[in-house]
């Protein structure tokens, strides 16, 4: 899920990434599996998020710029940002997130898949 997210416009890794929960949720078993893919996905629509917010304010070829260190590291900072944003309780994506897993398994049941 992750290796896409640097290559795809924002919308297209959305779509691709619903897609690839909506294939892992009808996989998952138990509460715990569902819950850490909930907060993966969460953790990557923050990194998504937060990556977007940064466009504008690339501030690293200033003076007290970082140069091209910073624009390569940047990624990886950010990254981690998501990862203790998620780890502290996230947004309310995951709760979401996990959710709608639920109903897809409960759909695939019902269905007999």
């Amino acid at each position: 899920m992750d290796s896409i997210a640097p290559i795809l416009p924002f919308a297209q890794t959305q779509s691709a990434s619903v897609e690839v929960l909506g294939a892992r949720a009808k996989t998952l078993k138990s509460s715990a599996e569902m819950d850490k893919t909930a907060r993966e996905f969460e953790r990557m629509a923050l990194a998504q998020m937060l990556s977007l917010m940064e466009t504008d304010t690339d501030i690293s070829d200033s003076m007290f710029g970082g140069g091209a260190a910073e624009r390569a590291f940047r990624p990886f900072l950010t990254e981690e940002y998501a990862k203790g944003f998620s780890q502290q309780g996230g947004i309310g994506i995951a709760t979401a997130v996990k959710r709608e897993m639920l109903k897809i398994q409960e759909r695939a049941q019902a269905a007999g898949v």
